[in-house]
């Protein structure tokens, strides 16, 4: 690996932990620069401003999220414990974001806000079709459902979780709503014997 690469990898890296704790805003590339023990100069070899770092840290985000859900779907044991894998994930991710980073990105730069929520909507609702196909194949979901139908529900539902014109972001935090939400969504769509199991993973470990 050459060195351009690792220097890109870091200030990603370094970026996203500080986007994610502390905003977009507030965080100047001199912190930026600081944080990784290098120049600013180093820094502007890799990126023109600051606005393509933050397209290039939203990037890399969405395709870890895109790896994690594709290493869930192949290691879970069905569909019901595919799917409390990627609720604790995306909990924990919203648990460890600064409120404000979010609202930076969609008062700042609403392009990159919209490419990213338009990517997630997009590619989540194909995630969650081919669960609810997966889980009617066990027989752990209702057989009355629609799974393009409830996909894009579900999706547009998590969409709003994050909009503060919904849920303001001092009132509660997006952690909590995501896993209210979770709740909802399996309450609605598993059968009986689904319902059972449910319970058991429940009881083996938390949705938090």
């Amino acid at each position: 690996m050459n060195k351009a690469v690792t220097t890109r990898q870091q200030l990603i890296r370094t970026s996203h932990d500080m986007f994610m704790r502390l905003g977009i805003k507030s965080i100047s590339m001199d912190d930026i620069a600081r944080e990784m023990g290098v120049s600013k100069k180093t820094i502007y070899v890799e990126v023109s401003n600051k606005e393509e770092l933050i397209q290039l840290v939203m990037e890399d985000e969405y395709q870890e999220d895109m790896r994690t859900l594709a290493k869930n779907r192949e290691e879970a044991v069905d569909a019901m414990d595919e799917f409390l894998r990627n609720s604790r994930y995306f909990i924990r991710q919203m648990r460890a974001m600064s409120p404000a980073t979010l609202r930076d990105l969609k008062k700042y730069y609403p392009v990159i806000w919209k490419g990213l929520v338009q990517n997630h909507h997009l590619e989540f609702s194909k995630s969650l079709a081919a669960n609810l196909e997966r889980g009617l194949e066990e027989g752990i979901y209702r057989d009355d459902l629609d799974p393009l139908v409830i996909a894009r529900f579900y999706s547009s539902m998590m969409m709003s979780v994050i909009d503060t014109n919904v849920f303001p972001a001092r009132e509660r935090p997006i952690s909590d709503i995501i896993s209210q939400l979770s709740r909802y969504h399996f309450h609605g769509i598993v059968n009986q014997f689904g319902r059972e199991r449910l319970d058991k993973y429940l009881n083996k470990e938390a949705l938090e």
